[in-house]
């Protein structure tokens, strides 16, 4: 049932306001800034958003940068020493277990981050790509400043690596929030350039002594991964552009008007 009397919020400023689950049947929104409101699962049966404003606020798209700027600062800081660590490292080393697996999360990461932005995230794969990079990620971040942290223990690394993998597994499976999907795909960003990087020297080690093939291959291999790294860092672009704004998630929209609403991107 709609309200005798309508609520008015007409041409008001609005902004970051959460009207989540509430009966608005009937209001007046005409003429207001709404942008980053949420009401999501409200009831707005016949209200009117005549020439209200929409979209993004300044105080949600900083918000959504910093976290990738910090994400990015933490995982490039990881990585890179990790990467510069293993160079020159042989088999017969008693570290090249952790040598191994790091080359592995960086892939992994890389990968689901790469086929992220390439599927999106409401289909399977877009999920279990999510998933993946999300774990591998929170892996390699766990295993550097959970052993740096502790004087190279790498009892403790190791530790904090399967516990970084496991939160950040449920993180990425469980959460929805666009700002979890832009700091798993910022940090698999990061991952799959550094595994493009690595397996790059591996390329020109093999062409500086002839081996054609085998340069070739781990080559390519090189140019895929910053391949889907361009397609993070281009998914990446267009989560922020799109994080939050107004949010009408499961609100009953029956007959409410939107004829001349302005969108603000």
């Amino acid at each position: 049932m709609l309200h005798s009397h309508p609520l008015k919020f007409a041409n008001q400023d609005l902004r970051n306001h959460s009207f989540k689950g509430q009966n608005l049947n009937g209001a007046d929104f005409s003429g207001s800034d709404i942008r980053g409101c949420d009401f999501s699962y409200a009831s707005l049966q016949g209200a009117n958003f005549e020439r209200v404003k929409v979209g993004q606020t300044p105080r949600q798209f900083i918000t959504v940068v910093g976290v990738a700027v910090v994400v990015a600062l933490l995982a490039v800081d990881a990585i890179a020493r990790m990467i510069f660590g293993s160079l020159g490292r042989t088999p017969g080393e008693p570290a090249w277990a952790y040598i191994l697996a790091l080359y592995i999360s960086m892939g992994i990461a890389g990968v689901g981050s790469g086929i992220r932005g390439i599927t999106g995230t409401k289909s399977i794969a877009g999920r279990i790509a999510t998933v993946m990079s999300g774990t591998a990620s929170g892996a390699l971040l766990g295993f550097f400043y959970g052993g740096s942290t502790t004087g190279n223990n790498p009892q403790i690394a190791t530790a904090a690596a399967v516990l970084g993998g496991m939160v950040m597994a449920v993180i990425s499976f469980r959460a929805r929030n666009r700002l979890v999907a832009v700091a798993v795909s910022v940090a698999g960003a990061v991952a799959g350039y550094g595994f493009a990087f690595l397996v790059g020297t591996i390329a020109i080690a093999f062409l500086s002594v002839q081996k054609l093939v085998g340069g070739v291959v781990w080559g390519i291999l090189s140019l895929g991964f910053l391949r889907l790294t361009m397609n993070s860092l281009t998914f990446v672009a267009r989560d922020i552009r799109s994080f939050s704004g107004t949010s009408f998630k499961g609100a009953d929209l029956t007959n409410a008007v939107f004829d001349v609403s302005k969108l603000q991107e």
